[in-house]
């Protein structure tokens, strides 16, 4: 291919540390010693990708360009629930508003809404279940339980305000940030705001009140 002047594309997507992974990973970088034209396009999980970075043998990962995404854009959103769902400015802002810019929930309450274009709370409602059983029941049981406690906390004080937070666990600064930084980086909450930190998954807040246990 590459005396043909071709280029090989891989692209994998949900990209885990596994043996069979490690072992890919491993072999493209001797593609690359050998200066082929071979290219790797890989998307994951935050904490996943870092797994696997961070294998001793192929840390020429770090070196890799990174494109961390970030919520989806509430206005584009909003403007395709106008079109698809026949819905005015205001409504299809305050339902595009609900996911939060969570690509996931952007389809999930966008079909329950069009199967009941009637009853906006059914919708939701679905909507909701459908959310928790897909998507935040996975999410909830890979958490230690010391991040649960702290998106306990989280859920319980509705200001957002980390000092707040931090007396409600009886937490200090220094005990708190580290969770905070993992549960940043899991794409689980927003720390953008000095003080406060918000939850990125919509009804998030709800699961996590119905779900959690103190031991």
């Amino acid at each position: 291919m590459k005396k043909k002047g071709k280029r090989l594309l891989i692209c994998i997507d949900e990209v885990t540390n596994t043996s069979q992974m490690r072992a890919f990973a491993a072999a493209f970088q001797i593609f690359l010693r050998q200066d082929l034209s071979v290219y790797l396009l890989m998307t994951g999980l935050f904490e996943n990708i870092s797994a696997l970075q961070n294998e001793k043998s192929l840390t020429f990962l770090y070196r890799a360009p990174k494109i961390s995404l970030g919520p989806l854009n509430i206005g584009t959103i909003a403007e395709d629930y106008q079109k698809v769902l026949d819905l005015s400015d205001a409504k299809g802002i305050a339902l595009a508003r609900l996911t939060k810019g969570y690509s996931f929930a952007f389809q999930v309450l966008g079909y329950f809404t069009w199967e009941h274009p009637d009853d906006p709370q059914e919708s939701q409602r679905l909507a909701r279940e459908y959310l928790d059983e897909h998507a935040y029941a996975k999410i909830w049981s890979e958490l230690s339980r010391k991040d649960k406690a702290v998106l306990f906390g989280i859920a319980q004080a509705k200001s957002g305000a980390i000092g707040e937070i931090r007396v409600l666990l009886g937490m200090s600064s220094n005990e708190f940030n580290p969770y905070r930084q993992r549960l940043i980086h899991r794409g689980i909450i927003s720390g953008e705001e000095r003080g406060y930190v918000r939850m990125l998954l919509p009804f998030f807040d709800r699961y996590v009140l119905a779900n959690y246990e103190e031991l």
